[in-house]
This record gives C-alpha cells, structure tokens and sequence, in this order.
C-alpha cells in the first residue's frame, strides 16, 4: 500500500504523545499529527456515550471538570491531571500521571448528574473482564468520584487505532494481506466479550466523523493496537483490543442462560455497522456483533460500503440497502476488493442466525484463514503501515 507523500509523512513526529483514539482511549506512541494540517481538528470536542458534539449541543460542564495539574484521589492512588483531550456533554477524557512512580494513563470520566451512565457500563464490564482473565479487552487501573462533580476510571493507554492508521494510505484503504489478519486478530476480542455474557451492539471502525474544511472524513475506531510498543515490531506478536463498553448489554443471566429477548428495541449503535435485526427494533445478540464485524472489515479492505455516503439519521434506507446487498448481485458489489467465495460464506452463514444461535467463531476464523491460503496472506507478513 502506498503512503501519504511527504507533504503529511514529513511531519510524522518522533516524539511520544498523549492522543485521543476512540471516545476513552488515548494512544501514546509517535504518529501523524493531524491538527498541524487541520487546525479546526484541535477545535472540535468528542462526545464520550454516543452524544452529540458539544459544540452543537450547547451544553457546558466546564464548572464540573478538573483543572490542569490538580490531583484526583482514587481507590488505590493519586494522579495529577494533565491536557484534556477530549470532551463532550456528560464528561471528558484526560491524560494523567500517577503520583507514584509517574506513569502515565488514561482518565475517563463522566459528571456526576449524566443521565447515560455509560462509565458505569464501562466499570461493569471491566471488572467482569478482570475476574474472568479475558484478554483483549481494556483494563481498569482504578477508579474514583469527586462527589457532586464526576466519577471517573483511569485505564491503560493503548496503541493506535485501526482509522488512523488506515488514513496513513492515499487510498483509504488497506490492502487485502493486512485487512485479513486485521479481520481474524479483531475476532478474538469480540469473542472475548461475549464470553463474559455482554454484548458490544456497537462494533466498528467509525465512532465520530469529523468533516474539515477540504472535505476530508476523519473518523475513530473502537479497535485499537493492545500494544503501542507492537505496532513496528514481530507482526505475529500484533494484537488488537476491543474498546468502549458503554452500551454494551448483557446478553445471558446469572446461569449462563440467555435472556429473553425484548420486543421493539431502540436503535442502539452506528446504523453504518449495525445489524439488520438492531435497525428492526430486535434484541441484539452476539451474532448481531459478528454482522457489524462483517462490515467494518469489508470496510477495511474495500474502503467504503454501498450506504457509506447516507446520513446516520437514514436508518431505513440505510437497512434497505443491507438487505439488497444480501442477494447476489448486492453482495458483489459490497465485496468488490474482497475474497468472494470465502466472504460469501461467511455472509450466508451469519445471515442464517438467529437470536438463540451460539457463534460459531471457529468457522468464521476458518473461512478468514481459508481466504489467506488462496490469497498466499502469511501472519509474519509486514503490515501495511510497517512497510518501507
């Protein structure tokens, strides 16, 4: 795959730096700075639970967030506050050092009168993740509530995310040999959370598209390199983690059992990923997240889907041309740049399930490396954005 020329490439830096990737992760490792070219990136503030910007909101919690270089006591430590990242309507994401040894870390954290509880959400999953040893999935470091302002987790920072380095490449896309293992490494974390018995119901590539001025779409990613330290080492050794748990939903009881599914149930999620049966109003279970994973990587390697241009408002058209795209001359043109028999099988196999049907991930991951083999795709390959 060939990179930005040196008009971008000149101005990756080789410093370390705190950078927001998805709503509550923030990547630290050398890459592009993206507001040296597009000073209004630095301007925009992120929704942190699938709010509107706050810019457009009008909303105002400045009176209610932390300042710079104060300390924050949480259950098992103290951490000066640093550059905030990132805020929307109920919270913000900041960067924090431990007072302890100076490491750094990731703060989320949310006001106390938000009405999503979307960090408790993140809290839940985390602490089930932890007791279960569930690996790919983010951990919490600790957590705390300055009472009558916010309650905040503080979290490990992770690598960079799939989006950014995806528009490292003039194409917006990566090629078939990095997309495909990109497609088996994110199924592991996916299959991860649903063993805890949650639910993601809003697995993608895109969290928040930010339009500039020359009509480039910057867009975030709720996969994210484990690692930051893997991304230019051994690509066997490359790992993905699954991020952002606020409207994650538990899918099973206490026994294990599944639940009863809901009827008429609002659309939760990103409407370009979702699921047929999400823009129906149904229960979503972990087949419905195996369907949003079919998409981003289509997405992936293809660099668009057929309804990529609709407005997240176009939630029946957008589901119209899904269920075209599931006939046969639909599903050629979604799949254009990708491996069509395997791609085809895995598509009719995910159409066939139903709301009780257990994944069966090791079909899917047989299919991806089936795909490889025909393709000559090896795991020790370099990925695209560790080229020369």
């Amino acid at each position: 795959m060939k990179k930005l020329e040196a008009g971008i490439t000149s101005y990756v830096v080789h410093i370390k730096q705190f950078r927001f990737s998805s709503y509550c992760t923030i990547s630290y490792l050398p890459q592009l700075q993206l507001t040296m070219f597009f000073p209004e990136l630095s301007k925009m503030s992120f929704d942190l639970e699938s709010c509107e910007n706050s810019e457009s909101s009008g909303c105002s919690i400045e009176d209610k967030l932390p300042t710079k270089n104060c300390l924050i006591r949480g259950k098992d430590g103290v951490y000066a506050v640093g550059k905030k990242v990132a805020q929307g309507r109920y919270g913000a994401v900041y960067e924090v050092l431990r007072r302890a040894d100076g490491k750094p870390f990731a703060c989320k954290l949310e006001i106390c009168e938000a009405h999503s509880h979307g960090l408790d959400q993140d809290y839940s999953v985390m602490t089930k993740a932890a007791k279960r040893g569930a690996e790919n999935l983010v951990r919490m470091i600790d957590r705390g509530k300055i009472e009558e302002h916010f309650k905040f987790i503080i979290m490990p920072l992770l690598g960079e995310n799939l989006m950014n380095l995806r528009f490292l490449f003039e194409d917006g896309r990566f090629s078939l040999s990095t997309g495909l293992r990109l497609a088996l490494l994110a199924i592991q974390p996916i299959q991860a959370l649903h063993q805890i018995g949650y639910v993601h119901r809003d697995i993608k590539v895109v969290f928040l598209l930010i339009k500039i001025k020359i009509n480039l779409w910057f867009q975030a990613s709720n996969f994210c390199i484990s690692d930051p330290h893997m991304l230019q080492q051994n690509p066997e050794s490359l790992k993905l983690c699954l991020i952002d748990y606020g409207i994650c939903r538990s899918f099973k009881d206490k026994s294990g059992e599944l639940k009863t599914p809901r009827t008429d149930i609002k659309f939760r999620g990103t409407n370009r990923y979702a699921s047929l049966a999400a823009h129906y109003g149904e229960e979503q279970s972990a087949k419905d997240d195996m369907e949003s994973w079919f998409y981003m990587m289509i997405e992936l390697i293809s660099g668009n889907l057929p309804w990529s241009f609709m407005h997240r408002d176009q939630n029946k058209e957008v589901a119209a041309m899904k269920e075209a795209c599931r006939t046969t001359d639909g599903s050629l043109i979604m799949m254009k740049f990708c491996p069509r028999i395997e791609f085809h099988r895995i598509q009719a196999y995910l159409m066939g399930l139903k709301y009780q049907n257990t994944v069966d991930y090791t079909f899917i991951s047989e299919m991806v490396h089936l795909a490889m083999r025909n393709n000559g795709v090896r795991m020790s390959e370099k990925f695209d954005w560790q080229e020369d």
